[in-house]
């Protein structure tokens, strides 16, 4: 299914749902009405045309959140926005429709440029030439590491070769961390790449007491909980859950009472009762890029113990109650042990501070911008005297 939003509401051919323009609540399809097509961003704000294959509905309201919230983020700062969000996981033949819908929306007129979340709906772009394209990666997209999937090496390194493909075409590339930027082949791509993770609300994202919080919860203040977080309801193989369960059990040899809870694809808000309320966030994923999970568990000093995955061990690095360890059960299960001994919380809140939504959009913005000045809007670089050079 595509769901394409500037037009009325309503069905069109080949699955595709189209949805009011700057709408992203109503590309959610949460039941919260889009506004008119009438409706216009303020007109100084860059038109940009989403193209992305995460993004919440009314089923899995977790799943690229971080992609509504970044947009959401974008439109209040005066970004005008339409989302093309192509529903791979139904049919990978959406793909390949997608092609066309971005074909169309860039002939259109009505857009400035491309921003695409993750490398695979940046290859979309790139047959296109009309509009300049802006690639966020997310993780998989550059780094390696499907786990326990039937030709997961095949899947993986295809993913990463048609991302690769798409830095070489993109004006500015995003990644999540110096590791990710290194692995980018393109000499020109990698130079031109700027880290910006994921936003996060520090306003929602707020520690609450301990004791309220678990008394929200119907939890018990004599309960020792080791908190497993993933967006996917369906715990993919990446996020390794059997190794955390395994990390359960080397921890119940020492503390019999410790459990794992595993909060999966619930709503943010209620995620924020869940950080104040455990005593520890194990992360056990293959590969990541810079993950949310992590801080946002900072931001409400919850400790967190992780394998040694995208820019963790940066965002860790001093924090009282925070390591990184090997993916080994009895590795990882001492440093939670070290942890539900402690009784402690972290002081982490402050090193969350500048990865707020609005700091990172207001730096998404200024990349539109140059890459706006860059190109003179048409997707071609501009010469010195400010002609387009094709």
């Amino acid at each position: 299914m595509l769901q394409l939003s500037g037009g009325q509401e309503g069905d069109s051919a080949g699955g595709s749902r189209i949805v009011s323009w700057h709408s992203a609540a109503g590309a959610a399809g949460m039941n919260e009405k889009p506004n008119s097509p009438t409706e216009r961003a303020p007109a100084d704000g860059p038109r940009v045309l989403v193209v992305t294959n995460m993004y919440p509905d009314r089923h899995n309201v977790a799943f690229g959140k971080f992609v509504k919230s970044q947009t959401d983020a974008l439109e209040r700062l005066g970004c005008r926005q339409q989302l093309l969000i192509v529903d791979g996981r139904r049919s990978k033949w959406n793909y390949v429709k997608a092609i066309a819908a971005v074909r169309k929306e860039a002939r259109s007129g009505r857009h400035d440029l491309i921003h695409a979340y993750y490398g695979l709906c940046g290859f979309l772009g790139i047959f296109q030439r009309r509009l300049p394209m802006v690639v966020t990666y997310c993780g998989s997209d550059l780094n390696p590491g499907f786990a326990n999937v039937d030709k997961a090496p095949l899947l993986s390194g295809l993913i990463i070769a048609l991302g690769q493909v798409a830095a070489g075409f993109a004006e500015i590339s995003i990644v999540r961390s110096n590791a990710m930027r290194a692995r980018i082949l393109s000499r020109r791509a990698r130079a031109d790449a700027s880290i910006v993770t994921s936003g996060i609300d520090l306003g929602l994202f707020d520690p609450i007491d301990r004791a309220e919080a678990r008394a929200r919860l119907g939890w018990g203040l004599e309960r020792k909980v080791v908190l497993f977080v993933c967006a996917d309801p369906r715990l993919p193989a990446v996020k390794r859950p059997e190794l955390a369960h395994a990390v359960l059990e080397t921890t119940r040899r020492e503390i019999p009472e410790a459990e794992l809870v595993i909060v999966a694809g619930k709503p943010q808000d209620l995620l924020n009762l869940y950080y104040s309320a455990a005593d520890v966030l194990l992360l056990t994923s293959a590969a990541e890029g810079s993950p949310n999970v992590v801080r946002e568990a900072l931001a409400c000093n919850l400790p967190v113990v992780s394998t040694k995955v995208g820019d963790v061990e940066e965002m860790l690095t001093d924090l009282p109650n925070c390591c990184t360890a090997a993916p080994d059960a009895a590795e990882l299960a001492g440093r939670v042990i070290q942890v539900l001994r402690s009784g402690k919380r972290t002081t982490s809140r402050h090193r969350v501070q500048t990865h707020s939504l609005e700091r990172t959009s207001r730096t998404i913005l200024e990349i539109y911008r140059r890459v706006l000045e860059r190109t003179g809007g048409n997707g071609h670089p501009l010469s010195e005297t400010g002609t387009t050079v094709r």
